[in-house]
């Protein structure tokens, strides 16, 4: 967050099976989350679901739709240079192109990349997948919906 200090201090309650987080300002003050502006509250939960991998010390798939829609473009920056190639050995991202991945966030991350596949909707009710190789997805991407470069 571009606010230093917003949230100085972060507590965590368990009661019983619940868990309830409690954010705090400077002056210890509590932080209401649905006070959170979109964008934070969208890094407070990539926050929780880095978390909840590390403490879990399992490997599984982490699956992410609309994965920067709130962020600002540094914020979007920083979750792909350093957050997405190490959240989990696989990452699944549902995100819309050009709007939530830009092509340079796209170059950031391409080298983690193993498979593309591009939804590409034929009709109101009905998708196809087209699996590509990721050196080619923008540029049929691009190509198919008049976004050429």
């Amino acid at each position: 967050m571009h606010k230093k200090g917003f949230i100085k201090k972060v507590e965590v309650e368990i009661i019983g099976d619940d868990i309830d987080i409690i954010l705090r300002n400077i002056r210890g003050e509590e932080i209401k989350k649905e006070s959170l502006s979109k964008g934070e509250q969208q890094m407070y939960a990539t926050a929780l679901l880095r978390g909840l991998v590390e403490e879990s010390d399992i490997q599984f798939p982490v699956f992410i739709d609309s994965p920067m829609q709130k962020f600002d473009e540094q914020h979007a920056e920083n979750i792909v240079k350093y957050f997405y190639p190490n959240i989990s050995d696989q990452v699944v991202i549902f995100p819309l192109i050009n709007k939530e991945l830009t092509e340079r966030e796209y170059k950031f991350i391409s080298k983690h990349i193993a498979k593309t596949v591009l939804i590409n909707n034929l009709h109101e009710d009905k998708s196809e997948f087209i699996s590509l190789p990721p050196d080619d997805f923008l540029n049929t991407y691009n190509r198919m919906y008049n976004h050429v470069n």
